[in-house]
């Protein structure tokens, strides 16, 4: 099971004129960059969550953002073939 994000913690960067979506996963972003290359798939559940809610809402994903969630799911599914037997 996927480790919950808590984003109450992060801190702010002065950004303005966004939305509160914008915002979680803006901070969420910068959290991720911040943590050790290793420990950042723990995340990925979260970023999947706040993507899928900015396109509920029909908001436009910002492009770090995607280029985020495309390096980690590519990292995520190369992890699953690193672990099988050959």
């Amino acid at each position: 099971m996927a480790e919950e994000v808590d984003l109450t913690d992060f801190d702010t960067d002065g950004r303005t004129t966004m939305t509160p979506l914008t915002e979680d996963l803006n901070r969420l972003h910068d959290r991720i960059l911040e943590t050790e290359p290793e420990s950042r798939q723990k995340f990925l559940p979260k970023l999947n969550e706040l993507i899928g809610r900015m396109h509920e809402a029909g908001q436009e994903v910002p492009a770090g953002i995607r280029d985020l969630h495309e390096d980690l799911t590519a990292d995520a599914i190369e992890a699953q073939f690193d672990n099988l037997p050959v």
